[in-house]
């Protein structure tokens, strides 16, 4: 049995996914089941957050090979957590984090998930920590600029990234967990190639089949955009610390992480963007 928290979201939809197509079983902790309605009798599904540990030790019951966390909650509610696997002794946990612990670790962000990565370490878990770069899955903030006047806000000027699909990311996370012969412990994860966002508006715009403008914002006016879309401030100020660094041209670097755990590349944005078209349309 795998336990994978977050399971409604871009990752951890396609690590559920995932699972299920290598024939594993999947029992999900997440806040609200109504959200997994789509695998029915597929998975077991356990109702619960990262701030009740009584609900999330009902999802450890039995035998679990391997459990995925994100960076969700407090610190003393996740130590919490930890301490509850390590008392179940599952084999592997695999914690999403970010490439932010290592480039902007005075950040929010970079704290947070360098702080939730010491916990697993000090409750002597087996952990294996996933660090991507930025998600493709990011390009769907421009949709309410894209449905309004067929705008993509660009505060990276002409910076280039290497931004990795959440299906990729899913798949070394299932690597990492079904796998003991995976010894790594820090997974840099990245795309393949580095690419604009000029570039990412341009491929859109040919996938969709429609004019697309890319459009100059300060970092200001990204912050101000993240906010207004309900990202936290504090949030929000990491999230345009990065777009800072890609800007500055600090980001233009690939890791080979996805094809030597995988052994295939990585996907490509244009790819991604073909298999997600309809999100935009």
């Amino acid at each position: 049995m795998y336990v994978v928290t977050g399971a409604s979201g871009n990752v951890g939809h396609q690590i559920v996914e995932q699972l299920l197509a290598a024939g594993h079983p999947v029992r999900a902790y997440v806040r609200d089941p109504s959200k997994l309605a789509q695998w029915a009798q597929r998975i077991e599904v356990v109702a619960g957050d990262y701030d009740t540990p009584d609900a999330f030790t009902d999802a450890l019951e039995g035998h679990v090979e391997g459990v995925f966390l994100m960076n969700i909650g407090s610190a003393d509610a996740f130590r919490e957590l930890a301490a509850r696997i390590a008392s179940k002794r599952v084999p592997r946990v695999v914690f999403l984090s970010t490439t932010m612990v290592q480039s902007a670790p005075d950040t929010l962000l970079g704290r947070l998930h360098g702080e939730k990565e010491d916990i697993i370490r000090a409750a002597g878990l087996d952990g294996r920590f996933l660090r991507p770069t930025g998600f493709m899955s990011n390009a769907y903030l421009w949709l309410p600029s894209i449905r309004a006047n067929g705008v993509v806000p660009n505060p990276m000027g002409d910076g280039r990234a290497a931004p990795i699909a959440p299906e990729d990311i899913a798949a070394v996370a299932v690597r990492a967990l079904t796998d003991a012969s995976l010894e790594e412990s820090v997974l840099t994860l990245t795309g393949g190639e580095t690419i604009s966002v000029p570039e990412q508006a341009a491929l859109l715009a040919q996938t969709l089949d429609r004019p697309l403008r890319c459009v100059d914002v300060t970092l200001d006016e990204a912050l101000e955009n993240l906010t207004r879309a309900g990202v936290p401030q504090p949030i929000a100020a990491s999230v345009v610390k990065s777009y800072e660094q890609v800007k500055a041209g600090h980001a233009a670097t690939t890791a080979d992480t996805v094809e030597r755990v995988l052994g295939r590349k990585p996907l490509r944005f244009e790819q991604w963007l073909k298999a997600h078209a309809e999100r935009f349309r």
